[in-house]
C-alpha cells in the first residue's frame, strides 16, 4: 500500500530523466567553472565519485526502465539511444584525455534524456494492452 503511493509520487521515469539531465548539466558546467573559478575543480561537485555515481545510477535506472518498457511496447529507439550513451562513455574511457571529458559526459546525459523522452512519448500514445 505505501509502496504504491511512493511510486505515484516519484515515478521512476521522471527520476531517471532528471538524473540524466543533471548529468548533462554537470558535464556542461565543468568547463565553465574551470574557466571562471579554477579553485572549484577540487570541490565536491567535480570529483570522480560524484561523476561515477551519476553515470552508474543513470545507466542502471535507464536500463531497467527502458528494457521493461521495451518488453511491453517493442519500441527499439530508446534502447538505441541508451546504447549510444554507453558507447560515448566507453569512448571517453578509451581516449582518457581529461580536457574533453565534458563533451562525452554531455553526450551521455543528452542520449539518456532523449531515450527517456522517446520512451515517454511512445508510452503516452500507445494503445497496446499493458499488463
Amino acid at each position: 500500500m505505501i509502496g504504491k503511493r511512493i511510486v505515484r509520487w516519484l515515478p521512476l521515469e521522471r527520476i531517471g530523466f532528471y538524473l540524466s539531465i543533471l548529468c548533462a548539466i554537470h558535464c556542461l558546467s565543468l568547463p565553465i567553472f574551470l574557466f571562471f573559478a579554477p579553485y572549484i575543480v577540487s570541490t565536491f561537485a567535480f570529483n570522480e565519485v560524484v561523476e561515477w555515481s551519476l553515470v552508474i545510477s543513470s545507466f542502471l535506472m535507464a536500463t531497467i526502465l527502458l528494457y521493461k518498457d521495451f518488453k511491453k511496447h517493442r519500441q527499439f529507439q530508446p534502447l538505441l539511444l541508451l546504447g549510444a550513451a554507453v558507447f560515448s562513455k566507453f569512448v571517453e574511457i578509451l581516449l582518457g584525455t581529461r580536457s574533453i571529458n565534458w563533451v562525452f559526459g554531455l553526450l551521455l546525459g543528452i542520449f539518456v534524456a532523449l531515450a527517456y523522452w522517446y520512451n515517454y512519448k511512445h508510452k503516452s500514445t500507445c494503445r497496446c494492452k499493458v499488463a
